[in-house]
């Protein structure tokens, strides 16, 4: 959590807590939502925005720093607020009768011209910055954003042509992409979590760094995922999944710690699943193999699984939903990776491409 941030749960009464800035979000079961609310009156002059719930005088809709969550009759929802989507396009004068994109951003970027290189001057710099920054904001609640934009993130301290270019190619698919809407739908009650991992390996122009993206579940719900650049060089494709499968578990660990620190039950041990077939040999085995210039530090992945901690599974590699967060890809194959994270996908019915 940040300094702005803090969560708590009280396991007597069942109810939990996030305290962001003087916004508090309850959850918790009937009756004690009811308590806690009047409690929170007797200390505090508070306004209640909405208590959502199953009943008929329940609320069914509110906003939540800026993302609007819903109760459904399956479940909860949530999306990121529109307006981020409407004023990136609106940068570039597109507006819903402009024509869509089918990838999620500049798919031959690696093939740039030379003039694409020069860099922008300061006011336009401000500017692109301003927009990437907005953008970047929107991809924590939009999983098909986050490599895309994370490449963008980058050129924000030295901006060229090209980098308008290639954020005019995320602004033309938020046209086709009208909507990401989170669902977690009832079930069973799970102490059971799985993280996937993936990566891109190479893939970064210049200085050829790889990409490692990933996607931790409970269940059916998906409660975080990310793409970053990786630190180290890769060598081989096997050895950059390597680094994405330490990153998923180092993540992976760090969520469920906190859950356990908060109170709630879940379960140490984690179902890590690859689609890399050369990285899954690696880290089931003991030792540096043939690959001696990886840091001994790296191995401790290794030791996880011998004991159990950490349990590898292959995954086909169009059934593994972190492989949206590390290569742009077309509208059909998104959509299949992010229903693989029980989110759901909304674009232009007339398909203007």
């Amino acid at each position: 959590a940040s300094a702005s941030e803090l969560h708590c749960m009280s396991p007597a009464k069942n109810i939990s807590c996030v305290l962001h800035g003087d916004n508090c979000t309850f959850c918790g079961v009937g009756l004690q939502v009811l308590w806690i609310t009047e409690k929170m009156k007797s200390l505090f002059e508070i306004e209640v925005r909405a208590l959502l719930g199953p009943d008929e005088g329940d609320d069914k809709h509110v906003v939540i720093l800026g993302r609007h969550v819903r109760w459904t009759a399956d479940g909860t929802e949530y999306e990121a607020d529109p307006k981020h989507r409407k004023l990136i396009m609106e940068h570039f004068g597109f507006d819903e009768e402009s024509s869509g994109l089918v990838y999620n951003g500049e798919k031959d970027w690696r093939k740039e011209e030379t003039w694409e290189g020069v860099l922008l001057e300061k006011e336009e710099a401000t500017v692109f910055r301003g927009v990437a920054a907005r953008a970047n904001f929107l991809s924590l609640d939009c999983p098909d954003l986050q490599f895309p934009v994370k490449q963008m993130s980058r050129e924000m301290a030295k901006p060229m042509v090209g980098s308008w270019k290639r954020m005019k190619k995320i602004a033309r698919y938020l046209v086709n992409r009208k909507r990401v809407i989170w669902h977690f739908n009832w079930q069973d009650h799970t102490y059971k979590s799985h993280v996937c991992g993936d990566s891109d390996w190479g893939g970064r122009t210049g200085s050829r760094k790889s990409t490692s993206g990933g996607v931790w579940m409970i269940g059916g719900h998906c409660v975080k995922t990310w793409s970053v650049t990786q630190g180290a060089y890769a060598l081989s494709n096997g050895e950059a999944e390597f680094y994405a499968m330490i990153e998923a578990v180092i993540r992976a660990k760090g969520v469920v710690n906190t859950m356990i620190e908060l109170g709630f039950e879940v379960q140490h041990e984690l179902q890590l699943h690859t689609d890399s077939s050369a990285a899954k040999s690696f880290v089931s085995r003991k030792g540096l193999g043939k690959m001696k210039h990886l840091e001994i530090r790296d191995l401790w992945l290794q030791r996880e699984v011998a004991l159990g901690k950490v349990t590898v599974n292959k995954v086909d590699g169009l059934k593994n939903p972190a492989d949206l967060m590390t290569k742009y890809l077309r509208k059909e194959e998104i959509e299949v990776r992010l229903q693989l994270m029980g989110i759901r996908v909304q674009w232009d019915e007339y398909h203007r491409y």
